[in-house]
């Protein structure tokens, strides 16, 4: 995790320097640092995990997240699937994005309202969707009627082209 010096900005709570948190569960350490920064640039908050026990460890320990995204394929142990369904079971007001370039989901492996992303997946398209979810999130926290908010219809797949 990054730390943003306060000397840069107003007196201000946190979660007003960020537009959300976001979960970062990916074991190849350069595509968690591109994804990180590309996150972090678009104004989020971002905690790294490198697999799926270092992330339930991080959310038991009470790190508040708006958004876990995963990859699914996270040698050893759990896959991004079976965190996805803890994730939504023990902290359902998490929104959560999944994404891989080798497994797509079969019917059961999404907790409802979950979102899955096929690698490659365009930056912009990337941060579009972690914003949504981040926005439903606090919504939902908030204890704001979640009808003013755009839902993800439960196991969206969304494919992109590869480049070239």
């Amino acid at each position: 995790m990054r730390y943003i010096s306060p000397l840069f900005y107003p007196v201000r709570s946190v979660s007003q320097l960020f537009l959300g948190t976001v979960l970062l569960v990916e074991d190849e350490p350069l595509v968690r640092l591109v994804t990180a920064d590309l996150l972090i640039e678009a104004g989020f908050r971002v905690v790294e995990a490198a697999n799926a026990d270092e992330a339930l460890t991080l959310l038991s320990a009470g790190v508040e997240v708006d958004v876990l995204l995963s990859d699914v394929e996270m040698p050893p142990g759990r896959n991004g699937y079976a965190l996805a369904r803890q994730v939504h079971e023990h902290w359902p007001s998490t929104e959560v994005l999944i994404t891989s370039g080798r497994e797509w989901p079969r019917e059961g492996d999404l907790p409802p309202g979950a979102a899955f992303l096929a690698k490659p997946c365009p930056s912009e398209t990337l941060v579009s969707y972690v914003r949504s979810a981040a926005e439903r999130a606090q919504t939902a926290r908030a204890g704001h009627s979640a009808e003013t908010t755009v839902d993800l219809v439960d196991g969206t797949v969304v494919p992109f082209p590869k480049a070239g």
